[in-house]
C-alpha cells in the first residue's frame, strides 16, 4: 500500500505543478489585459483633454473672427456713407 502511495506521489506533484502554472498564467493574462485597459483609458483621457482644448481654441478664434467681421462691416458702411455724402439717419 505504501508503494502505491509513493507511485502516486509524482502524479500528485505533477498535478500541483500544472495547477500552479495555470494559475500563474491566468494571473499574468489578467495583469496584461488590465494594463492594456489602463493604457487605453489613459490615451482616451488625453484625447478628450486635447479635444476640449482644441474646441476652446476654435470657439475663441471664431469669436475673434466674428468681432473682426462686425468691425469690417461697420467700416464698410461708414465708408459708403462718406463716399455718397449721405448722412445716416437713426431709426426711431
Amino acid at each position: 500500500m505504501a508503494v502505491l502511495g509513493l507511485l502516486a506521489l509524482p502524479f500528485i506533484l505533477a498535478g500541483w505543478v500544472i495547477y500552479g502554472v495555470c494559475t500563474a498564467g491566468e494571473w499574468a493574462m489578467k495583469y496584461f489585459l488590465d494594463r492594456r485597459e489602463r493604457r487605453r483609458a489613459a490615451i482616451e483621457a488625453e484625447l478628450d483633454r486635447k479635444q476640449a482644448e482644441l474646441r476652446g481654441a476654435i470657439l475663441q478664434l471664431a469669436d475673434a473672427l466674428g468681432v473682426e467681421a462686425h468691425e469690417a462691416r461697420k467700416a464698410l458702411i461708414r465708408e459708403s456713407y462718406r463716399a455718397s455724402g449721405a448722412v445716416p439717419t437713426r431709426p426711431e
